[in-house]
């Protein structure tokens, strides 16, 4: 019942809700996955030259999957809707380096992880958008072997005959 009146909001209250929510997947996600590489990079005999690639991969995966997310929930602006999840989730990241660094400092990294957060979401928006093969069954001739087991059908039955 959107008619302008008391319940005008709501479409702009969910679309927020859902996108702090794809947001907070992403972030989850991506967290979980740099953990996992964190442990193998430090109990493994892997060298150190793989942090970076492993970071990239952790915020493309969440970020991907943030972003189709977002964009599933709002299939009538779901690349409009990628992107502001990606949006969100690097400013959230770059305040959240900051914070954690102590200063304020904008670098070739950071303009990276921007493009590739950015890049990431839009692709998530466009795959969020295919649809599947259609599912149909088979319509053809009758399953023989289910059809014995039914119970409305002549046929064979197990067990002892009434």
């Amino acid at each position: 019942m959107k008619d302008g009146s008391y319940h005008a909001n709501t479409g702009v209250k969910d679309y927020l809700k859902s996108l702090i929510k794809s947001v907070a997947v992403s972030f989850i996600l991506t967290f979980v996955i740099l953990v996992i590489a964190a442990l193998l990079l430090c109990f493994t005999d892997f060298p150190e030259k793989y942090t970076m690639p492993s970071a990239i991969a952790a915020t493309v995966l969440g970020v991907l999957a943030g972003s189709y997310n977002a964009a599933r929930k709002n299939q009538d602006k779901r690349i409009l809707s990628a992107l502001m999840l990606g949006l969100v989730y690097s400013l959230l990241a770059y305040l959240i380096g900051c914070l954690i660094q102590g200063k304020l400092m904008i670098s070739n990294n950071t303009a990276l992880f921007t493009a590739i957060v950015l890049a990431t979401a839009a692709i998530g928006g466009i795959l969020a958008g295919r649809t599947g093969k259609t599912k149909s069954k088979y319509k053809g001739g009758s399953n023989i072997f289910m059809d014995r087991f039914k119970k409305n059908t002549a046929g064979y039955k197990f067990g002892k005959s009434g």
